[in-house]
């Protein structure tokens, strides 16, 4: 999570991530040295007594100063169109989580651990995913501000997962740049994000689209786990969604 007084990105938890922060080092080199040549050339016009009073011409110069700019352009480009062919090359995610974002608040659509997916509705249908709402927890949280949630998301460490995002109201935006992630959350359509996390830990983000009033009391939970962790987890909330389904069909 982000520190007081610091600059530059998280530190990197994601393969992707820590491509993202080598093309901004890389952009910002190249940006730098820029800056310093056009300081040089800038204060040595205005500072010496040498210039060329009835110079109308110079193909040769001409020649630099277009070169030189299209050669740092390719520099910066090469390495961009390989950090978006990486982003959405991902085949055959391990897990697929859908994301759904509300005024003010995310919904989570996680897929139920193998075992337990023969449960039936009342109306004959197959459970395979378990849902559950991620709302901003409440005052007596003591965790960092405005970033606790009242449930958390869990995913494997070590594989890829895909994030299946979308609106139900106004436009969103579901960000967690520790591990690179961020895209809009729109309503009528599905983006997807691919993240394979590196390294164990709790993660925050927060909603990155102004969205109404409560924009910025909309954060993002996510945990890290081990995949024997991930599995007692999915463990865990399905016998309490087997438990919510006996419930509700006795009341039936």
């Amino acid at each position: 999570m982000p520190s007081w007084l610091a600059l530059g990105f998280q530190d990197s938890s994601s393969p992707m991530m820590g491509e993202l922060s080598y093309l901004h080092d890389h952009v910002m080199t190249i940006m730098f040295s820029v800056l310093i040549f056009i300081s040089y050339i800038t204060f040595y016009v205005l500072f010496t007594t040498k210039f060329y009073k009835f110079l109308s011409e110079g193909t040769f110069v001409e020649t630099i100063w277009s070169m030189v700019p299209a050669f740092l352009l390719i520099i910066l480009v090469l390495p961009s169109m390989k950090v978006l062919y990486m982003m959405e090359d991902v085949k055959n995610p391990s897990l697929t989580f859908k994301i759904v974002a509300h005024q003010w608040y995310w919904t989570y659509v996680v897929p139920l651990f193998k075992n337990f997916s023969f449960l039936f509705s009342d109306k004959g249908q197959v459970f395979s995913y378990y849902e559950f709402d991620s709302v901003l927890d409440g005052d007596d949280y003591s965790g960092p501000r405005l970033l606790g949630c009242s449930s958390d998301l869990f995913i494997p460490v070590g594989l890829t997962s895909r994030f299946l995002i979308t609106s139900t109201d106004v436009i969103h935006s579901f960000s967690l740049p520790v591990l690179g992630m961020k895209v809009d959350a729109l309503p009528g359509r599905i983006n997807q994000l691919f993240a394979m996390p590196s390294r164990l830990g709790h993660f925050y983000g927060q909603c990155s689209e102004i969205c109404g009033s409560n924009h910025s009391f909309m954060p993002i939970s996510l945990k890290v786990c081990g995949i024997g962790d991930f599995d007692s987890h999915s463990k865990l909330f399905t016998l309490d969604f087997f438990g919510e389904c006996i419930s509700s069909s006795i009341k039936l």
